[in-house]
């Protein structure tokens, strides 16, 4: 069961809803871990047991590492990164690993939804435990909820133990909180079965074309609705995520900050995916520079500076284990490995460079090596990435009359990437920003006046936003979140 779907906005959310109204905080808990473990068990079925037992041995784990001392201690934190990465490794990657050892060639196995997701959830709380930043949690019923909560279970955001711990004793939904809740849950699905899905036809439209026929207009029509596709399904299903906790007096942290604003490769992961680029600085990144740093006695070493050994290493691999995170696949290695090389360069050389540029030109750049990054991420292979760069670059051999980009774009097309793209800028924020302005300066009755307006013109734009969604998901086939297979 995904979110952009009958079934769960008619006949799982209401009812859901409505019993946690009447339940206090245990018994209301209670109710959100099983509704939580129904909605898995709809998609996943048995491996549903999967997902409780890691909530099972996670709170188990905690309290030993809680407990525990010294050498003890550490094992303890050990057994439990073992079992936890080991289970993500086994569930994602055991068909790669054995293709590549040449054991089982295009082995694949079923990869359970959610696992990279609440296994990284679950290290995090360990972790934080181990070095004593929140304590272990003493009731199941809250570990359980924090790892199995049903709209972050299957792709985010990777919240953390320390920022819930509070929510899940003691939360308080309000009305204006359940509002903003449905607010930000309908924008996200608008964006995501409006946009997204009509954008992701077109996108798998034209990355199904022969290398061969691919030209330049073709391919830079592939990859702006892949672009624009990929930011709008993630961050629709953030918004509803977010939304969904709000209905239920849960605070998440934001997944997303206009990502495709950003001016440099740097500040493009401060904005993309902030809960994962946060998780890998924190647990990963930060660790290893560390590591690295504590072994070094002086400023120099081997006539390189200290803090280039400290940083250059560790935000390589880093970045390797981000895209390896994203997929078993050589590809998102590359494409890891692509933003790990431009974050090393742009501290060497590059940061420099960039600000003296217009900052227009400084967004065009972040753009475009993004952009021919997604190419690594949606392809299927390097030669279908290497063919659609060359056609990005006009080398491409297509004659354009077999694959015309006239027959992948039509209005609706043009029209999602017309509205994806200032979807994808903060122009709203901008403009909600000026709006109040002007009503600070307004006088009482005159600002009740537009504000009530607002208000209503707001509500009637949400209502249709609705409507259209429901109407697209009743005539869709097209439906998948990106993610998910993440």
């Amino acid at each position: 069961m995904i979110f952009s779907t009958p079934a769960f906005l008619f006949l799982f959310l209401p009812p859901v809803l409505l019993v946690s109204l009447l339940l206090k905080r245990e018994a209301q808990n209670a109710f959100l871990l099983l509704a939580s473990l129904a909605f898995y068990a709809s998609g996943e079925g048995w491996l549903v047991l999967l997902l409780l037992g890691s909530a099972l041995f996670n709170h188990a784990c905690a309290r030993l590492i809680e407990r525990s001392r010294g050498l003890r201690r550490r094992a303890a934190l050990a057994t439990g990164l073992a079992v936890n990465l080991g289970s993500l490794a086994v569930g994602k990657y055991s068909g790669f690993i054995l293709a590549n050892l040449g054991l089982a060639a295009g082995a694949r196995g079923h990869q359970p939804l959610g696992i990279s997701f609440f296994t990284f959830m679950a290290v995090a709380y360990l972790v934080e435990v181990h070095r004593g930043a929140v304590p272990a949690e003493r009731r199941f019923l809250r570990t359980a909820l924090f790892i199995a909560f049903f709209p972050t279970v299957l792709a985010g955001p990777i919240n953390r133990y320390s920022r819930l711990r509070e929510q899940l004793a003691g939360r308080r939904a309000t009305w204006p909180g359940r509002a903003e809740g449905v607010r930000r849950f309908i924008l996200g699905l608008a964006k995501k079965v409006l946009l997204a899905d009509t954008l992701g036809r077109a996108a798998d439209a034209v990355f199904a074309v022969p290398g061969a026929g691919l030209t330049a207009p073709l391919a830079w029509l592939g990859v702006a609705a892949y672009t624009l596709q990929i930011y709008l399904d993630f961050s629709g299903y953030s918004d509803m995520a977010i939304g969904l906790g709000r209905m239920f007096g849960f605070t998440f942290m934001e997944n997303f900050a206009y990502p495709y604003a950003a001016r440099s490769i740097k500040e493009f992961w401060d904005r993309w995916h902030i809960s994962l680029s946060s998780w890998l600085r924190d647990f990963v990144f930060l660790p290893l520079a560390y590591a690295v740093s504590r072994r070094l006695s002086g400023d120099r070493w081997l006539g390189v500076r200290a803090d280039a050994w400290c940083y250059y290493p560790a935000m390589l691999l880093t970045m390797l284990l981000c895209g390896l995170w994203h997929g078993a696949a050589w590809t998102f290695v590359a494409w890891g490995l692509w933003h790990g090389a431009f974050l090393m360069l742009e501290r060497l050389a590059l940061r420099r460079l960039l600000r003296r540029l217009w900052p227009a030109l400084q967004r065009a750049y972040a753009l475009l090596v993004v952009g021919f990054g997604w190419v690594l991420f949606r392809a299927a292979d390097f030669s279908q990435a290497a063919a659609f760069w060359r056609a990005l670059l006009g080398l491409g051999t297509g004659d354009g009359r077999a694959f015309h980009p006239g027959l992948y774009a039509g209005a609706p097309v043009i029209a999602a990437m017309a509205v994806g793209a200032l979807a994808s800028l903060p122009l709203f924020p901008a403009l909600r920003a000026a709006w109040e302005g002007t009503c600070a300066r307004l006088g009482g009755a005159a600002r009740f006046w537009l504000q009530a307006g607002r208000q209503a013109l707001a509500l009637a734009f949400l209502a249709s936003l609705l409507l259209a969604s429901v109407l697209a998901m009743a005539a869709a086939t097209f439906n998948p979140f990106i993610y998910f297979r993440f």
